[in-house]
């Protein structure tokens, strides 16, 4: 998949994401009443049969918060065993994981109406909360791991192979900048905490650098006529070269983090099929499983 196919599966599930925000939101909103309400006054309430868990408004919140999560661990069977290109880019991919995580949360949200009841509905959301938060994690982490197109991470030499073409093409544009260098031996033996925080004073380092050349290429005559040009190319040049000075820290909090979120989203699936279980049995969902 190209870069431009890239960049419109993730504005898709951005505009996608942003839109049942903005529903679920107004939904939470309209419903307002009854969420604020304490748990002994809800049955009271004529919103009851409809907002509850087991209400024909409440289930369907969790039957589409639960096909959303199982939706979600596509990518991981996408990225861990199918290696067929005709199913789309791995960053593509990652923007649908993104998409159905958070959104799949916002509903099993509502579905609980806010109140957790039993140990295992409680069990339930705290698992699937502390996918959504490393998930967000992982995904500031990933953005940060130098990649193809096809959201592959690069060897050290196609990095470092990139990174010398970019330099060049700046080059001939007139822009001088320092060559990148390996990874530092201080960045490589950093903890995960250490890590994060050497990425987040990397990304302003980054930015100001970059301000800096934007100013520099605006205020030169030769090549302001090309910036449209010349400046992706240096924002792009800059982020691999961080990536550059941090390669297997990168790689290695990256492997990390799949083991942590993979063991727990394996984890959030069996407690939610034991809680969909518990339900239908003792929920009063009118349904009996044997």
């Amino acid at each position: 998949m190209s870069a431009p196919e890239n960049r419109t599966a993730s504005v898709v599930f951005t505009i996608l994401g942003s839109l049942c925000g903005a529903g679920l939101a107004a939904m939470a909103w309209m419903g307002r009443y009854y969420y604020l309400l304490p748990a002994a006054e809800r049955p009271l309430s004529e919103l009851h049969s409809r907002l509850r868990p087991s209400g024909s408004i409440g289930l369907v919140y969790g039957i589409i918060g639960l096909t959303l999560i199982i939706m979600n661990l596509g990518y991981l069977v996408r990225s861990s065993f199918v290696r067929l290109d005709w199913m789309g880019s791995l960053r593509s991919w990652m923007s649908m994981h993104v998409f159905t995580g958070i959104t799949g949360a916002l509903f099993v949200l509502l579905h609980s109406a806010f109140l957790l009841r039993n140990p295992m509905a409680a069990l339930a959301a705290v698992s699937l909360f502390i996918v959504v938060g490393s998930g967000i994690v992982g995904r500031y982490i990933y953005t940060h791991v130098p990649r193809s197109l096809q959201g592959r991470e690069l060897e050290l030499a196609e990095l470092e192979k990139a990174i010398k073409e970019l330099h060049q093409e700046l080059s001939k544009s007139g822009v001088e900048l320092a060559e990148g260098t390996g990874e530092s031996e201080a960045a490589s033996k950093r903890n995960v905490l250490s890590a994060l925080t050497g990425i987040i004073s990397s990304d302003r380092a980054e930015k100001i650098e970059f301000e800096n050349l934007r100013r520099a290429v605006m205020a030169s005559p030769q090549m302001a006529a090309s910036a449209a040009g010349i400046l992706p190319l240096a924002r792009r040049y800059l982020r691999e070269k961080s990536g550059l000075a941090r390669y297997q820290e990168l790689r290695e909090l990256m492997r990390s983090w799949r083991v942590f979120h993979r063991w727990f989203s394996i984890m959030m699936l069996i407690v939610a099929v034991l809680h969909v279980l518990v339900a239908t049995n003792l929920g009063g969902l009118g349904l009996s499983l044997p």
